[in-house]
């Protein structure tokens, strides 16, 4: 059986650890900027003013913005090209279409599964105006599917070919890493439920990047993940 990593552009130029540790400080900025909005907005969970999920995803867009820009001058800084590593083809895709299927119908069920239990909207989007309505869709429809497949498969998954050689604890562990940028640790500390579903969504999106290398099929799961996320909470709040 061929390596395929040994042949991904740009690949033997990404050290996984300096990697890391520029994906763990941007968390870590992201849960400073929480922690501020927590002090701001009180420390309960069950009377959260909307504002603060509004401004959780707004500056969720300025993150992914930013951050992405990061690691565009990192990987022109080693001579990387953005494109390739991105590998955005639509044959990826076209020959992904079944598997995309059942991930999705899993993930879907998964997501309505949880839903039966939640009694408040999974993006908060309860008693938000129209202009944060269209804010949160923004930026968990496009900008998160988008951006976070770029750093998350694109960049760091990239550099976890040299590092970790079996494919099984690279999915792992990129799951994980994606999981822990989605849970806010104030939030975690004051009661909130652990997203495991976040884990299984990270490792189905690892699997589909270490088949393809390209995160055109991952952003599309993604979008449609997220977009189930929203239309059941929309369906939540017209009821």
């Amino acid at each position: 059986m061929n390596n395929i990593e040994t042949s991904l552009p740009g690949n033997e130029k990404l050290d996984f650890k300096r990697s890391f540790w520029i994906v763990f400080g941007a968390i870590t900025l992201l849960q400073i900027y929480t922690f501020v909005l927590t002090i701001k907005y009180g420390f309960k969970l069950d009377s959260v003013d909307p504002e603060f999920y509004f401004y959780i995803h707004l500056g969720g867009i300025f993150w992914y913005l930013a951050f992405s820009g990061v690691l565009i001058f990192d990987l022109k800084f080693k001579d990387i090209s953005v494109r390739k590593i991105a590998n955005i083809h639509f044959s990826a895709l076209k020959s992904q279409i079944k598997p995309l299927l059942i991930y999705f119908v899993g993930a879907g069920a998964f997501v309505i599964f949880l839903s039966l239990f939640e009694k408040t909207t999974q993006l908060k989007i309860q008693n938000q105006k129209p202009l944060s309505l269209w804010i949160i869709l923004l930026s968990a429809v496009m900008f998160a599917p988008i951006c976070e497949e770029f750093i998350f498969r694109g960049y760091l998954y990239t550099a976890m070919f040299n590092y970790f050689k079996r494919k099984r604890e690279r999915m792992v562990v990129n799951a994980m890493l994606f999981a822990g940028a989605h849970v806010f640790l104030v939030e975690f500390l004051l009661g909130a439920s652990v997203p495991y579903y976040i884990f299984l969504l990270g490792y189905l999106l690892a699997k589909l990047y270490e088949e393809q290398r390209s995160i055109l099929p991952c952003i599309v799961l993604h979008c449609l993940n997220n977009s189930l996320v929203f239309l059941i909470d929309w369906i939540k709040l017209s009821s």
